[in-house]
């Protein structure tokens, strides 16, 4: 019994101290997969996945904003300054919570 015992206190550290370690483990294939993972409240953009580029300390989705720019562009023929009102107006002027995705322009 007290093996046994011994095991489920090991098995219980586990998952409190190393909660992070267990995910490691799982395969994704998506950034938003990890993402969700890590933050099961975390907000998306829609139609924007392909232009993510990680998360904050506070596991808040950060997207690359020219990345969006050209997706949007591609995929909506939208001109240059079409796409950056969109973008403006509609993404990144949206509050949607605590987890509203974050838009960054890039220097390099």
């Amino acid at each position: 019994m007290k093996e046994s015992t011994t095991k489920d206190y090991k098995v219980i550290n586990e998952e409190i101290f190393n909660p992070i370690e267990k995910k490691k483990k799982v395969q994704h294939y998506t950034c938003t997969g990890i993402i969700s993972d890590i933050n099961p409240d975390a907000v998306f953009a829609d139609g924007f996945d392909a232009a993510i580029i990680g998360y904050d300390a506070n596991c808040t989705v950060v997207y690359d904003y020219d990345k969006c720019m050209k997706i949007l562009m591609e995929r909506d023929s939208k001109t240059e300054h079409e796409a950056h009102e969109y973008m403006e107006f509609n993404v990144v002027g949206a509050y949607v919570g605590d987890f509203t995705p974050i838009f960054i322009h890039r220097l390099d």
